[in-house]
Formats: C-alpha cells, structure tokens, sequence
C-alpha cells in the first residue's frame, strides 16, 4: 500500500532471522544424522513409539518435536529482529528513491505523506545509505504488516 501510493520500493531486510538459524540448524542435525550407528536404533524404539503417541500417532508430528527440542528452539515463538541493532520484535526496512537526497527528512516526509500517522510514528533509527539514494529504518513487528 505504501510503496504503491508513494510510488517507491521497500525490502524488508534482516540479519539471519530464528527462522533461518532453525532451517541451518536442522540442516546439520539431518547431516549429523547420517553418522548414527543402526545398531543402536533399536535402543530408542520404546520412546520413538511414545513420542509417536504423544502426538496422536503423527509421526511427522512427533519428528518435527524431536527437531524442535533439538535446535533449543522449543519453548516460545520466534520473534524477528532488527538488523540495525538486533532488537527483537523489529524488522528492518530499505526504502529506494530513484534520485540522492541530502538528509534522511526527505524520507521522513514521503513516508508522512503516505502512511498512518502512528505507523510513521512507530518508525525507529533511521539512517540513510551511503549511496543517498534510500534509508533503512525498524518499524515494530505489529506495526509492520
């Protein structure tokens, strides 16, 4: 919506969010997997059963649990995170203009034209490319979407 009426470009952008910490981390897990030893399968086939049936005979239910603890990712949501200073709960922002500007007030004034008041006034820490053709800013994730 904004982008459209402002007739500007935005990408959120980020430093590796959990999600993508998670995927790496699932990804070395499988590999690690690799090297288990089949005889010792049979040792984990009595909690292999019950964790199947805590998860109501949903074996791939019960694998993405397994996952889940193993990555030590299990026990709240993920939340993203600014990749200006890391603030969780942040998702960092680039706007593109097509032409330099001298100071982020240019920015500040398209992005007030355009948008919400409290969504404009949510915006934190913006800074402008070296390029001067664009900025980066957070906006809270509530706010974002």
């Amino acid at each position: 919506m904004i982008a459209h009426r402002a007739g500007v470009e935005f990408h959120p952008i980020g430093i590796p969010q959990p999600e993508d910490v998670i995927r790496a981390t699932s990804r070395d897990s499988i590999k690690a997997l690799k090297d288990v030893n089949e005889s010792v399968l049979p040792l984990f086939d009595g909690a292999a059963d019950e964790l199947i049936a805590l998860s109501d005979g949903d074996a791939k239910q019960a694998l993405r649990k397994a996952l889940a603890f193993m990555s030590g990712c299990h026990k709240e949501a993920l939340s993203s995170r600014s990749l200006l200073n890391g603030t969780e709960r942040q998702i960092t922002f680039q706007i593109n203009l097509q032409s330099t500007f001298n100071g982020v007030g240019l920015v500040w004034n398209i992005l007030r034209r355009y948008i919400p008041e409290n969504m404009a006034g949510a915006i934190q820490g913006m800074r402008a490319l070296e390029s001067m053709n664009g900025a980066v800013f957070d906006v809270p994730e509530d706010s974002a979407t």
